[in-house]
């Protein structure tokens, strides 16, 4: 391949390899022994300066016959591609659609790799299946999953793709950034309209100059919009998949639509939706590392403050999620040269983590939480609520020794901890009902003594008993008393 790679076409030439560039070591038994050099005699006689677009399949081989250098963006596995092809020697151009679970009828499932290799208006030949067809791009359409997890849930088809500039055109939404937006949404059965954003603009540079639309907080809405506008976990799941200037179709299924009929029509319960959404800009808050220390300590009191709110509200995934914020922010003090401000920020943040400790312990999240109550008592040993945190998850996880651990070191720190006192109390039923569930299970049974005795005869005794994964002991119940909420969710904070 190095060799013909120099050569011309009609070019007849002698080519002499080295066993490193051959066979090698091992040769080729039986007709190339090990170490040999080879001597080639090659005649190129035809070449192609076609591409390979389909590496890990069949083969597709392109050639691009009109180019266009401005444009970039390609369409993936998830479009529905517009296009025009013919078979090579045919006059007349075919208008097709290859969803992106149909192939057009006629055409090898080899050439989308082909259609996903090509920009909009470049046209380009192909080679696949052993046929060459002459392809013409002429649009696509995205359809995205918003829900990953949950096929169908939410699907966002793309009608206007974003605003290429610069500075914007890969920013997506995030949680607590604000967004401006404009659209509808409509009954998916009848059309019917539910919520009306704005009206959407007919073109990027009309809608970079309107400043129209709706504002939200994007997972801090509470269900309504700044306009007081109701809002669906669907139409926020598709927004959070847009970009800057991007128009898209949105299928909602009923269960990421509308569940409170206090905000919408009573027919707007429960259905299906579609909503037609272009998002208009995107206010992010200052990142951590432009934060001036004050902000910094400040940002993070207010995002643990955000997750009280939500964790006093029984939304502990919502919670969850502001209190990690929180911790992200707060997980640097590099520019902090004052001591005292440093201890400030440390507080915020550990505070923080033992709050998403105990969103984690309410949501069985018991591996998590022992981790959050890990990395504060890394720092503070004897922090009272990471060792109840701690106690309370390892207590869950069945780690009884470690938990009654840290539990007596918590009633030596503070000899009056109710909640130290239940949790042990707590522990030690759930051990005693572990020793009397052992105890029936093997009751009357001299199961050691029947084992020795079936060593002692050299053979198996049939009246010894197994241990029957039946019969197993049942996994300790959860503990009965609630984790206390965070810190500074009550009134005191």
């Amino acid at each position: 391949s190095i060799g013909v790679a120099t050569m011309a076409a009609g070019e007849v030439a002698k080519l002499r390899i080295a066993s490193s560039k051959g066979y090698g070591a091992r040769g080729s038994p039986p007709k190339i022994p090990g170490e040999a050099s080879l001597d080639f005699e090659i005649e190129l006689l035809s070449f192609t300066d076609r591409e390979e677009v389909n590496p890990e399949g069949p083969s597709v081989l392109k050639k691009v016959l009109v180019s266009m250098p401005d444009k970039w963006r390609k369409p993936n596995g998830t479009c529905d591609v517009e296009f025009k092809y013919r078979a090579v020697g045919e006059a007349a151009w075919v208008e097709a659609t290859w969803t992106r679970t149909e192939a057009p009828a006629g055409l090898p499932a080899e050439l989308r790799a082909g259609l996903e290799s090509m920009v909009e208006g470049e046209t380009a030949s192909f080679s696949a299946a052993g046929r060459e067809f002459e392809v013409e791009m002429s649009a696509w359409i995205e359809n995205e999953e918003c829900v990953p997890a949950d096929k169908g849930g939410v699907v966002k088809r793309v009608e206007r793709p974003f605003r290429e500039d610069a500075d914007v055109d890969w920013k997506t939404p995030g949680d607590t950034s604000e967004i401006r937006v404009r659209g509808s949404v409509r009954l998916a059965s009848s059309g019917a309209p539910v919520v009306d954003f704005g009206p959407v603009s007919d073109s990027h540079a009309a809608g970079a100059a309107d400043e129209s639309g709706t504002t939200w907080c994007v997972d801090e809405h509470d269900g309504y919009a700044g306009d007081g506008l109701a809002l669906c976990d669907g139409v926020e799941a598709a927004l959070k998949r847009m970009k800057i200037g991007e128009i898209a179709n949105v299928r909602v299924a009923p269960k990421y639509g509308f569940g409170d009929a206090a905000r919408v029509p009573p027919e707007a319960v429960g259905v299906a939706l579609e909503a037609r959404l272009e998002l208009c800009a995107i206010i992010e808050e200052k990142p951590a590392w432009e934060l001036a220390l004050d902000d910094k300590i400040a940002v993070v009191d207010h995002k643990r403050a955000l997750g009280n709110r939500h964790f006093g509200n029984g939304d502990y995934a919502r919670a969850s999620r502001r209190y990690t914020q929180a911790i992200d922010i707060g997980a640097s003090d590099y520019d902090m040269q004052d001591d005292d401000r440093k201890k400030r920020l440390k507080l915020a943040t550990d505070t923080a983590r033992l709050n998403r400790a105990a969103c984690r312990l309410k949501t069985g999240d018991f591996t998590q939480a022992k981790a959050d109550a890990d990395a504060v008592l890394a720092d503070d040993p004897d922090n009272a609520k990471a060792l109840f945190r701690r106690a309370k998850a390892l207590t869950a996880l069945d780690d009884w020794p470690q938990a009654r651990a840290d539990l007596k070191t918590l009633l030596r720190l503070d000899p009056a901890s109710a909640d130290a006192k239940r949790a042990l109390a707590d522990l030690a039923k759930r051990e005693k009902a572990y020793k009397n569930h052992q105890r029936k299970l093997y009751a009357g049974r001299d199961l050691f003594g029947k084992i020795s005795a079936a060593k002692h005869n050299d053979k198996p005794d049939a009246t010894a008993p197994t241990l029957d994964p039946d019969q197993a002991p049942p996994p300790p119940q959860q503990h009965d008393h609630i984790p206390p909420p965070p810190d500074d969710a009550a009134a005191a904070a």
